[in-house]
């Protein structure tokens, strides 16, 4: 159920004041268009004959349609025709009328007493009668006001004239402001100006005259002429220009379009003041209906066509909400509004890292939890910033997909597709002021051969350019200049890792500095901010701040907003956080995919503290006993493939790194004990791993007091291609030592 609300908020004014608004919102020339066809400004007209001794059909001949009477010049004095536009016009702050006419006789003598010709503007076309100014016992059905250009039987004088419906001048009757005569003759000008206080003057030809009307200007009017009793009086062109804007479709907006299944929505809605009926309705439930006249003529400012409505709509999905305004003779007009209603419900869980984002007061923060194909962005900092402001070039398969490795659920994939794609934000900040940018960022094998769009903000200059961009490095454009943020081995370049991504700007504006951090560590030192022009607008995910190329590629999960500078201990929890909500398995990259043989091969991995154990190519590497990002150099000496397995609560997930080996290999120096792990039984239980010559077999000798020449051996074992071997076994006593032999010749 719709309901409204009384409060009121400010708008510009719908009606056009002074001169300099003036516009025209009716011409024709009757340049061989016809009647009503009329190809100038404001639609059509139409002719009628109003009695049975027919008329003198106006613009008949389309040869000669300069001259609206073309019909027969003979005949008797009761051949009338009126003329009327389609549509009424908006006047209520003033007009001007100018019309160029032909007047062939105006005089009573001869065989039509009747001869009249009149013309001007009346509130309903069709309920005056058989015409304007027609006779001076007619009680006005309307009001208007206009010129008679003829006495018509000695009944009606001439001049400018008004009729009056609701008695305002005399006694309802028709009345006589400015009697004068006019003449017979061609290419005659007429013109009449209104004010809005209805103080009015006209000119034709030489004579002059002012005064003020009491006609009702708040209603809307027609343009109508009548002739009657001569074939020859002619109107050859017909120019209303007012200072009011015309019948205006509705419009109906507020101030977001995605909202929380429950929440009162409050909806701003204006209408034509002239309209006669206006009503919204929620067209997804077909029982939303609310008459808005009746609430314009009872709110703070009635019968002004603005108003508030409230309503709290109960179908999850979109929701179209349509105005239609209409009033006698013009088309109905409507606007529309689309909004989607979220159920908070179904809002996924919180984990460590949603929890202490929130703990921060973000201004937005979006999760991307929802399904593959949504269509908009829930906001999970509380303030409802959800959007559905999305780039055409978006594509809805973009948001609800898991990248692998994962991270936190669902994400947003900007695919490498052509043409712009990001995400608008409903909520704006001031961006000469503090603020931090967070998110997390998976990226995948694709070549930056553009700088791509983080974030940004849509209006101004300076400010609202790009602030932040990847070309290899990260980039801030804030201040207008580019200021480079990291290296670019920073960050992966081309492999799949989930990097957390804090961009800080401090007290930016005029000395302020930002700064960027990886996985919870700040990159180098802050860099100055020069000042620029403050600005304030939305906020803008993944382009530049007009929604255009070169977007960003790969996938972006979890981003926020903090309208302050977060502090090296927020960022750290945050990141402490994020393995201790992740999935198990985060990514795994090398140094280089190429090497000479010989040379080592950095290989990485990252893991949150959900990893129960790590191994690559079969044997144990570190990783298991909390979350963070663990490197090991190898030693591949031929093109090798390293598997790496990360078991944890989803069971075993993989990944694959391919390392090509090139030019002859050069021997390794001797074998190094790369790790040693103990436990706490009697005696322990240890664990060593090493790296020497591939495919070769190492003996483990034991020492207790370094004086026995290592004398125990432990066991034998043949190390992998890559030079990797690994030994268990129990160990001596509480203190001990090793060393790697190479088996003794026999």
């Amino acid at each position: 159920m719709i309901t409204n609300n009384f409060s009121k908020l400010t708008f510009l004014a719908i009606g056009l004041s002074g001169s300099a608004m003036a516009q025209i919102v009716y011409q024709d020339t009757f340049d061989e268009d016809g009647l009503d066809t009329n190809t100038g400004i404001g639609g059509g007209s139409d002719a009628a004959q109003f009695n049975t001794n027919g008329g003198y059909i106006w613009n008949d001949n389309a040869d000669d349609d300069e001259n609206l009477n073309t019909g027969p010049g003979a005949g008797a004095g009761s051949h009338i025709t009126t003329f009327f536009t389609e549509n009424s016009f908006n006047v209520s702050n003033g007009f001007t009328l100018e019309i160029v006419f032909d007047m062939d006789s105006n005089t009573t003598d001869g065989p039509f007493p009747s001869n009249h010709f009149s013309f001007g503007l009346v509130a309903n076309a069709e309920t005056a009668l058989n015409g304007l100014f027609s006779s001076s016992s007619q009680v006005p059905l309307t009001d208007g006001i206009g010129f008679s250009l003829g006495i018509r039987n000695n009944s009606v004088e001439e001049g400018l004239l008004e009729w009056d419906a609701d008695g305002n001048a005399g006694a309802g009757l028709q009345s006589t402001l400015n009697a004068f005569a006019f003449a017979t003759g061609t290419d005659q000008t007429l013109t009449l100006e209104v004010e809005d206080d209805g103080s009015y003057s006209y000119t034709y030809g030489a004579i002059t005259g002012s005064g003020t009307t009491a006609i009702d200007l708040n209603q809307t009017y027609f343009f109508k002429a009548r002739t009657q009793g001569s074939a020859e009086n002619a109107i050859q062109s017909i120019t209303l220009t007012t200072n009011s804007a015309q019948f205006a479709a509705p419009t109906i907006a507020t101030d977001l379009l995605v909202h929380d299944l429950g929440q009162p929505i409050d909806f701003t809605i204006t209408f034509d003041p002239s309209a006669t009926s206006a009503e919204l309705v929620n067209s997804t439930d077909p029982g939303t209906s609310i008459d808005l006249i009746t609430i314009d003529s009872g709110d703070a400012t009635p019968n002004d066509g603005q108003v508030t409505v409230t309503d709290s709509p109960a179908i999850v999905g979109s929701n179209t909400y349509e105005i239609t305004a209409s009033r006698p003779n013009i088309a109905a007009l409507s606007g529309n509004i689309e909004l989607t209603l979220i159920d908070p419900a179904d809002e996924a869980a919180d984990n460590d890292f949603s929890l202490a984002i929130q703990a921060d007061s973000p201004l937005f923060y979006y999760r991307f939890e929802d399904a593959a194909g949504s269509t908009f962005v829930r906001d999970s900092s509380g303030n409802r910033f959800h959007t559905n402001d999305l780039t055409s070039n978006l594509p809805a398969s973009a948001f609800g997909g898991a990248p692998s490795p994962g991270g936190l659920g669902n994400a947003a994939d900007f695919v490498p597709i052509a043409g712009a794609r990001g995400i608008r934000v409903p909520a704006t900040s001031e961006i000469s002021e503090s603020f931090t940018f967070t998110s997390l960022l998976n990226v995948s094998p694709t070549t930056f051969t553009n700088a791509r769009n983080l974030l940004s903000m849509s209006t101004g200059t300076g400010a609202g350019a790009n602030i932040l961009s990847r070309l290899g490095s990260f980039r801030s454009q804030l201040d207008g200049t580019i200021d480079i943020l990291s290296a670019d081995t920073d960050l992966p370049l081309e492999t799949t890792c989930l990097i957390h991504y804090v961009f800080t700007a401090d007290d930016v504006n005029g000395g302020g500095t930002h700064v960027l951090y990886i996985n919870g560590e700040a990159v180098d030192t802050a860099t100055t901010v020069d000042s620029f022009d403050a600005n304030e607008g939305n906020w803008i995910i993944g382009a530049n701040s007009i929604l255009g190329d070169p977007s960003w590629l790969d996938w972006i999960d979890e981003t926020a907003i903090f309208e302050e500078a977060l502090s090296d201990a927020q960022i750290t929890a945050h990141n402490d956080a994020l393995l201790a909500a992740a999935d198990q398995f985060l990514g795994f990259f090398a140094d280089s995919t190429e090497i000479t043989g010989g040379d080592p091969v950095t290989l990485s991995w990252k893991v949150s503290d959900a990893a129960t154990s790590v191994s690559i190519n079969g044997t144990a590497v570190d990783g298991s006993a909390a979350g963070g990002i663990y490197s090991q150099q190898f030693f591949p000496t031929a093109d090798t493939s390293y598997l790496i397995s990360v078991d944890g609560p989803d069971g075993v997930q993989t990944a694959e790194v391919n390392v090509t080996v090139t030019g002859p290999p050069i021997p390794l120096g001797p074998p190094v004990i790369t790790s040693i792990n103990s436990d706490n039984a009697a005696p322990p239980n240890i664990t060593i791993t090493m790296q020497g010559q591939p495919a070769t077999e190492y003996i483990l000798k034991a020492s207790v007091d370094l004086n026995d020449l290592f004398l125990v051996q432990v066991e034998s074992q043949t190390t992998d291609e890559n030079g990797m071997a690994t030994f268990s076994f129990e160990g001596l006593g509480t203190e001990e030592f090793y060393r790697l032999e190479l088996p003794t010749a026999e």
